[in-house]
């Protein structure tokens, strides 16, 4: 977890740092970051119709999420129906029905 500093903090340490108040330890053993909580992201670039990413930022904002998820958690739906076996997590397919049943294609 990130560790949040305070305007104040920040200030106090750019001053120090210019003013050559910061001893660094040499000795000390580096810390290094903690893995991350989920999976790396790879960045994928479509192209879709300017009418069709109106829409899908439409159903993003109506989902509350960023388009980039609403479209991870669309292309999830769609292989796990491709593979039988594959289990979504149930918030996805929660959202996938509420838009459908919200914009009409709900069968």
């Amino acid at each position: 977890m990130t560790k949040k500093y305070s305007d104040a903090q920040v200030v106090a340490a750019a001053t120090a740092f210019a003013a050559g108040d910061v001893v660094y330890d040499e000795t000390a053993p580096a810390r290094l970051p903690e893995p991350p909580d989920s999976e790396p992201m790879v960045p994928m670039g479509i192209r879709v119709s300017t009418a069709l990413a109106k829409r899908i930022r439409a159903a993003a904002t109506q989902a509350g999420v960023p388009y980039s998820q609403l479209i991870r958690e669309w292309v999830e739906v769609g292989l796990t129906e491709l593979d039988e076996d594959r289990a979504v997590p149930l918030s996805v397919l929660r959202r996938a029905i509420a838009h459908a049943a919200q914009t009409g294609h709900a069968a």
